[in-house]
């Protein structure tokens, strides 16, 4: 901007004459600056070398006071006590320019963020070397940049700290050369709690949950949330890493109230104490308690310390996983079928299709093992159209008579248009969906998926459905009544309970008697003794299945078995 010439008149009508003393010039001039500087919460400042002020301009509409009261050092009162050495720069070589920012009482005695500026002037002739700067008004910017950092540093739903933090503890703490332990922690069964109660209630008990681990976790700790029901806390040693976990999973198990709901679960934790000496040493230790808590959470175990075994099973799944994508292009997967038979009699009614692998270097590798792998790491759709195109390959091949039963993960079943994508599998080899049983296997809460439209569809298409691993906390009775399954199958565990309690058997018999009224079928698997199989006759079971009638076989060898025993 350019400001007007006040020596001339601006009205060419006067003739040109001058307008104004040289006194007004400078009075004018002086308005304006002080006009400019208040409108942008700016002070001019004039120090000497000592850094005592010798002239401010703006300093009143700013502080409220005389700008005499800002002459000498009495400007340094007006400072925050904390910011104040910063600010004083007697004796201190500074060089020829300085900045800094400080808290300065403003008009209304309140702290405002300020930041200085100055550019020291060399002498000439009569006149010293001098200072010359701003005071500029920088608190809304700041309490922004501070609002930035914090959520930056902080987990927005529950106000712990986040992986930020724990990185920026973990790296104070190894500049210290101090102890430090990490403990991963995960809620075991969140996933119930926000279907029965609903994602706010969900929220809540999160918010609840942080503030149980801070008031658990010793005053020294930093405690995080990673995501999701995952949370962190850093302590001094193992001692007080277990003591958490021990304190944190009472309360859990007592249950958190959230308004009138009582959310009573359990917790999972690893482990791990943090060695500087590793390489990446922050990135090791998160991941060293990460892998203590996977092996927890797989073994039930609820607590688990790290242990270098666990880093190397952990490498041999991160090579397995690569495996995985190439083991069907390389024609390493097969399938092979048990049959599912009559307990009156031994006559087959269906093979169930099983997934193998036989690895050129690893060689047979367990199904638990790549199956679960796959699920968690988003490879089980396309594992899973896989199998059911083979099964269908080999169906069409077969007998007309022939049924098979294909399992079909929930994490399948949550994928939009998977039951229109299997039925055309299903037309491309000629097949009636009748002739093919789907069994829902329980790795995802089967009550979330039953209620979606890929079950109805399939259903529409004609597929059967049968709920897989009855009786464990995820195929739950209510599924029974749902008139969605066609069957269910009986887990191996809820088979051992029967055939060890009376009050278990006893469960199983109203189950197939429930079953029987309601047209679905029950089928026992896992099935290896006589004792097993006799109380599955007396609680009315009708199909069973395991190695006591036949082990898992290419369907060749089974039909060429089946026509020589006929």
């Amino acid at each position: 901007m350019t400001w007007p010439d006040p020596w001339v008149d601006p009205d060419p009508g006067t003739g040109g004459k001058a307008a104004a003393s040289a006194g007004d010039f400078i009075a004018r001039g002086r308005e304006r600056y002080s006009a400019a500087l208040q409108a942008g919460s700016v002070v001019l400042w004039h120090a000497d070398l000592g850094g005592r002020i010798l002239a401010t301009l703006g300093w009143g509409a700013l502080t409220g006071r005389p700008e005499s009261e800002a002459l000498g050092r009495a400007a340094l009162d007006r400072v925050h006590p904390e910011d104040r050495p910063l600010a004083d720069f007697r004796g201190r070589d500074i060089g020829d320019t300085l900045q800094l920012e400080c808290r300065v009482l403003d008009a209304n005695d309140r702290w405002r963020w300020m930041r200085a500026r100055g550019v020291r002037i060399a002498a000439s002739g009569t006149f010293p070397a001098e200072w010359v700067g701003t005071f500029e008004d920088i608190h809304d910017e700041r309490l922004a940049l501070e609002r930035a950092r914090y959520l930056a540093e902080r987990d927005a739903l529950t106000g712990l700290g986040n992986r930020r933090t724990l990185y920026e503890q973990l790296n104070r703490l190894r500049w210290m050369d101090a102890s430090a332990t990490v403990v991963m922690i995960d809620v075991d069964g969140f996933k119930a709690i926000n279907d029965l109660h609903g994602h706010q209630i969900g929220d809540r008990f999160l918010l609840r949950l942080a503030q149980s681990l801070t008031a658990s976790a010793p005053a020294h700790a930093v405690c995080a949330r990673m995501g999701g029901d995952e949370f962190c806390a850093v302590v001094a040693d193992q001692a007080e890493a277990e003591a958490l976990a021990a304190r944190l999973g009472a309360i859990c198990g007592a249950g958190l109230m959230v308004g009138d709901s009582n959310c009573r679960t359990g917790i999972s934790a690893g482990i791990a104490d943090a060695d500087w000496a590793a390489p990446d040493p922050v990135s090791t230790a998160l991941r060293r308690a990460d892998l203590a808590l996977y092996h927890a959470k797989r073994n039930n175990s609820g607590l688990a310390r790290f242990q270098p075994a666990m880093q190397e099973e952990a490498d041999a799944r991160q090579k397995l996983l690569h495996a995985i994508g190439a083991a069907s292009r390389n024609g390493e997967f097969f399938l092979e079928y048990q049959p599912i038979v009559r307990v009156d009699g031994g006559a087959t009614e269906a093979y169930e299709a099983l997934l193998r692998w036989q690895h050129p270097q690893y060689g047979r590798i367990e199904p638990a093992l790549f199956i679960r792998l796959a699920e968690e790491n988003g490879l089980i759709g396309e594992l899973g159209r896989w199998v059911l195109d083979r099964a269908c390959d080999d169906l069409a091949s077969g007998a007309a008579h022939l049924r098979l039963n294909v399992n079909v993960s929930a994490r399948q079943l949550a994928e939009p248009g998977f039951a229109d994508a299997a039925a055309g599998t299903l037309r491309r080899h000629g097949l009636d969906p009748g002739r093919l049983t789907l069994e829902l296997t329980e790795s995802l809460s089967a009550s979330t998926v039953a209620l979606g439209v890929e079950v109805e569809r399939l259903r529409a298409h004609g597929f059967r459905l049968v709920l897989d691993d009855f009786g464990t906390e995820y195929a739950a009775l209510s599924q029974v009544s749902s008139g969605r399954f066609d069957g269910i199958k009986l887990s191996r565990e809820f088979i051992a309970d029967c055939c060890a309690s009376r009050r278990a058997w006893l469960v199983l018999r109203h189950v197939v008697n429930l079953c029987e009224d309601l047209g679905m079928s029950v089928v026992a698997e896992g099935i290896e003794t006589d004792a097993e199989l006799a109380v599955l006759r007396r609680a009315g079971v009708r199909l069973v299945q395991g190695y006591y009638f036949d082990r898992p076989r290419p369907l060749a060898e089974l039909a060429e078995a089946a026509a020589a025993a006929s």
